[in-house]
């Protein structure tokens, strides 16, 4: 029974990524086919929001809660 519900689990997370994908993949491949100049501009917006987004979360869990030893927990967190 455990092996089923595993399977059916693994099943439905992997469709869930594929439609999110494919959510996320539309607007590129539009713009791509109508507006060239929209979508480079869409995807460099893109990877800046991406990379911004990561140097946050590093800082954050980097500084801010201390993870790394030369930087004490940030006061206030």
């Amino acid at each position: 029974m455990g092996n089923r519900l595993l399977l059916i689990f693994g099943l439905g997370t992997i469709a869930g990524m594929m439609l999110i994908t494919a959510a996320i993949a539309f607007p590129f491949t539009y713009t791509l086919r109508h507006f060239a100049q929209l979508n480079q501009r869409l995807a460099i917006a893109s990877g800046v929001l991406s990379l911004s987004l990561g140097l946050f979360i590093c800082y954050h869990i980097g500084v801010s809660d201390g993870l790394l030893p030369e930087c004490p927990p940030a006061s206030g967190s």
